[in-house]
């Protein structure tokens, strides 16, 4: 069973998720502040961050941002009612492994909460072994880095994730629920936008126009695929 910190100032949202992740034997930690789950978020080493972006005190954005900072590596699920993509994508670029809007099921979230514990705890014991060089850039599978024209590019997890994913086999379109499933495992909600908004994060580090992406090309009806050396 897993520690999770929910930081949610919604008392309301806040019993509810409390409820459903004890329901399934884990261990609950809940702040209702911004400083306090920060606090919480850097002592109390959880498994699972479910991280509200509109708290008191600092907002999830920058909450997030910190927690990252100081190397803290729990997936960060993103639950709020900013349901842009523009708010998407800003939490995925500082490090979000998921993001969830409200209003939402809580079987959806729990099923998004055990494919994270899954993905963390099946990654904590793989390595993936090698330096890869792929156009300008240069990964390095182990240590879990990546360099653009010898300019180190910070990834989160999942973004990683996704491009060693397609270093496996360049030239191979990725259809969308394959992609989901070796990403965020089989319990992942179909017809979710967060591989797009993954995708979209993923190019504005690594693509020279993000706007007309040349390294990791959409395949119309099918998925993506990481273009040829």
């Amino acid at each position: 069973m897993a520690r999770i910190l929910i930081i949610e100032d919604d008392r309301a949202v806040r019993t509810a998720v409390t409820d459903a992740v004890a329901a399934e034997g884990h261990t609950v930690l809940a702040a209702e502040t911004g400083p306090a789950g920060l606090e919480q978020g850097l002592t109390q080493d959880p498994d699972l961050i479910l991280l509200d972006i509109l708290l008191p005190g600092l907002d999830g954005y920058e909450l997030l941002r910190r927690l990252r900072a100081d190397a803290v590596e729990a997936p960060v699920m993103m639950i709020s009612a900013k349901g842009q993509e523009i708010d998407k994508v800003r939490a995925l670029e500082l490090g979000a492994d998921d993001y969830l809007t409200k209003p939402f099921g809580l079987a959806e979230l729990m099923a998004r909460v055990r494919a994270q514990l899954r993905r963390a705890r099946t990654g904590a014991g793989q390595s993936m072994a090698g330096l890869k060089r792929h156009r300008d850039l240069e990964i390095d599978l182990d240590a879990r880095t990546v360099r653009k024209k010898r300019t180190p590019v910070e990834l989160t997890r999942t973004e990683f994730d996704l491009l060693a994913l397609f270093l496996g086999a360049p030239g191979k379109a990725f259809g969308r629920d394959e992609i989901l499933n070796r990403i965020w495992g089989h319990e992942h909600i179909p017809g979710s936008r967060t591989l797009d908004n993954h995708i979209a994060a993923l190019r504005r580090k690594l693509e020279d126009d993000p706007a007309r992406p040349a390294l990791i090309e959409s395949v119309r009806g099918v998925g993506y695929r990481l273009t040829r050396s």
